[in-house]
């Protein structure tokens, strides 16, 4: 596996990915999302690709639920409990 990078994703396969024809535009939108603090922190993702392995391996099992274009307004507990149920 390669190491990650904020640039990194530049040098993966174009399958769904829109133009960008303004590149100041999208210099300056990488830079303002650069200065936010992570959506997810590195001890939250290290211990999703433990609970995957352990998931690969049969030791247990994933729920994914969800449409394919949810908002990040739809998000929240009771959303989630009501989509379960």
């Amino acid at each position: 596996m390669s190491s990650w990078t904020p640039q990194s994703w530049r040098d993966k396969p174009v399958v769904q990915v829109p133009a960008y024809p303004d590149k100041a535009a999208l210099e300056k939108a990488e830079a303002r999302l650069a200065a936010f603090p992570p959506l997810v922190f590195a001890g939250e993702a290290r211990k999703l690709k433990n609970d995957l392995a352990e998931v690969a391996n049969g030791q247990a099992f994933l729920l994914q639920g969800g449409d394919c274009a949810e908002s990040f307004a739809e998000h929240g507990a009771d959303h989630i409990r009501d989509f379960f149920q």
